[in-house]
């Protein structure tokens, strides 16, 4: 059986050893295919020419099957020099030129996070910078290579550099985004033949009306943009990629050929010309790609959001008047309860007391639960601000504090509070902000294993006054820091799946912050050794500075830490 499972595992990887050597020899011959169809358009020495496409076949395989795709591409590189090269060392070292360049334009791209769907603005403009920056290591190793091999004079330096960069630039540039508009798209829908049809017309009508401009001596060129835009508009990357190539392609031809308006101008000159219609054509198509699919996606996100909107209205709605139904009979049980417990219907069986008892205990968590789905409801609706006076935060503390002084009792529970001398005041409601830290405190006295541990600290930190609950509980685990104020979410811990609860309270907690302008946060928090929740608020005006509750002078208890 070990047997079986080892020859297996050796089947399994002879067989992705083959495939990624399959995947590897497929870039080298595509490679050296291509660099043996652009030689024939080479102009110095018969090996620079003013587009290389082997540079955009070596970027895509960077990045798509990765940096090992460099040992083809070097391997394909030294194939097509050697033939051609001043020496095996100078092909040696051209070859390690072209592997080095579209490696750096590639490692460029993945840096800052390049889409190779190129579906925003800033992936047309990395792919320009990758490639007019990546190509000047191979355009600086091979002009001098053939400069000091003597295969080139040394005043021939410029020239060879500027037609070397240019070609490598432009193989980049062009054909890169022609292989990356081919890789399948699952948002894109299938053209059907009238789709192809229309797409097959422009593709060869900016064919033949740049191959006229570029015979004619006007030097109007340019005019051919509007039909690759609307290539570009019409069928995104998979139509401008191919009409920019197209295009570009007749203008080489006609460089090389020396007609129309490059037919007198010298070298250099035609490969400024080359490179700024070139550029033109890249950047034109890929801006106007770019742009139109961002509008898109920021068309669908509006729909998102719209939709929603609307089904959190529904679900408000639904949660309003789901709760605003029950909080009646809940309320009429409750009273009932409560009358049968205090013996308002005469003196009740001993053998009820208990169930009377747990069954009041319920409709009063129910009752909670009722109120938080009309708080959340309220809050979802409310674009209004609570009404606000000016308070001392300590004193909000305190009666919280107070508010949980029977229930800590009753756990053997320790709350211990560190107040600032001087008064915090803020602006608020201390209402509201009496449930937010109601709900931090009961949290903090719920979800622990054992005697709980309470520290409540309040402080000035610049323009905002802090309130830190700390606690010794379980800890939330880090990935759920963001979703715990998200609503209806609770931790998933097997301790306290028989705790009662909607989700709701740090939702609503994060929503009256806010109200407030301030806002609240997990601190720190660690698994089995508790969390630190920070409620800060922006300090009231020096103006409304108010005296402390004289009847709390300013008093340190022991700092418990949460730890």
């Amino acid at each position: 059986m070990v047997d079986e499972i080892s020859g297996a595992r050796r089947l399994i990887a002879l067989r992705l050893t083959g495939r990624e050597f399959l995947r590897l020899a497929l870039v080298a011959l595509a490679y050296w295919l291509a660099a043996e169809l652009s030689l024939n358009l080479a102009l110095v020495h018969g090996q620079v020419t003013p587009i290389w496409p082997p540079t955009g076949i070596a970027v895509v395989a960077i990045l798509l099957v990765g940096r090992r795709a460099t040992a083809a591409i070097a391997l394909a590189a030294f194939a097509v020099n050697f033939p051609i090269g001043p020496s095996v060392l100078g092909a040696a070292v051209i070859a390690a030129g072209n592997t080095l360049a579209p490696l750096l334009a590639a490692e460029l791209l993945r840096r800052v996070d390049f889409h190779l769907q190129m579906d925003r603005l800033f992936d047309a403009i990395a792919i320009t910078v990758a490639a007019l920056t990546g190509m000047v290591v191979s355009a600086t190793i091979g002009s001098l290579v053939l400069v000091l091999s003597g295969a080139v004079p040394g005043d021939g330096f410029l020239g060879t550099w500027a037609v070397w960069w240019t070609g490598d630039a432009m193989g980049v540039l062009l054909v890169a985004p022609f292989l990356l508009s081919l890789l399948p798209r699952p948002a894109l829908p299938r053209l059907n033949w009238r789709r192809v049809a229309e797409l097959g017309g422009l593709l060869a009508g900016t064919a033949i009306v740049t191959y006229l401009l570029f015979q004619s001596g006007l030097r109007l060129v340019y005019l051919v943009l509007p039909l690759i835009m609307a290539t570009a508009w019409r069928f995104r990357q998979r139509g401008a990629a191919p009409a920019a190539l197209i295009a570009s392609a007749v203008a080489i031809w006609s460089a090389v050929h020396g007609t129309g308006p490059l037919a007198s101008e010298t070298l250099l000159a035609k490969m400024v010309t080359l490179q700024a219609f070139n550029v033109s054509l890249a950047l034109a198509s890929f801006v106007l790609v770019a742009f139109v699919e961002t509008r898109e996606r920021k068309e669908e996100l509006a729909r998102l959001y719209a939709a929603e909107q609307l089904a959190n209205q529904a679900k408000s709605a639904f949660l309003n008047l789901a709760a605003h139904e029950l909080r009646t009979p809940i309320s009429v049980l409750n009273g009932y309860l409560s009358m049968l417990a205090d013996g308002s219907f005469g003196d009740d069986p001993a053998a009820w007391r208990r169930s009377v008892d747990i069954l009041t205990a319920k409709t009063r968590e129910l009752k909670v639960m009722v109120e938080q789905l009309l708080e959340a409801s309220r809050l979802d609706g409310s674009t209004s601000r609570p009404p606000r006076n000016k308070i001392d935060l300590r004193d909000v503390v305190r009666h919280a504090v107070e508010r949980a002084r029977a229930r800590a009792d009753l756990l053997d529970a320790e709350i211990a509070t560190g107040l600032s001398a001087e008064p915090v005041p803020v602006k608020a409601d201390a209402t509201q902000l009496g449930r937010v830290l109601d709900n931090l405190i009961n949290n903090g006295l719920t979800y622990t294993v054992r005697p709980p541990r309470l520290s409540i600290a309040v402080s000035t930190e610049d323009t905002h006054g802090i309130v830190r609950v700390a606690d010794n509980g379980v800890g939330i685990p880090e990935t759920e820091h963001g979703l715990v104020f998200e609503r209806f979410h609770r931790v998933q811990n097997p301790n306290f799946s028989n705790v009662p609860g909607t989700g709701l309270g740090l939702y609503i907690s994060r929503q009256l912050a806010e109200q407030h302008q301030g806002r609240i946060v997990i601190e720190r928090s660690e698994p089995g050794a508790g969390t630190v929740f920070a409620l800060s608020l922006p300090l009231a005006p020096p103006e409304t500075r108010v005296a402390a509750d004289p009847r709390s002078a300013p008093r340190r208890e022991p700092h418990l830490s949460p730890r």
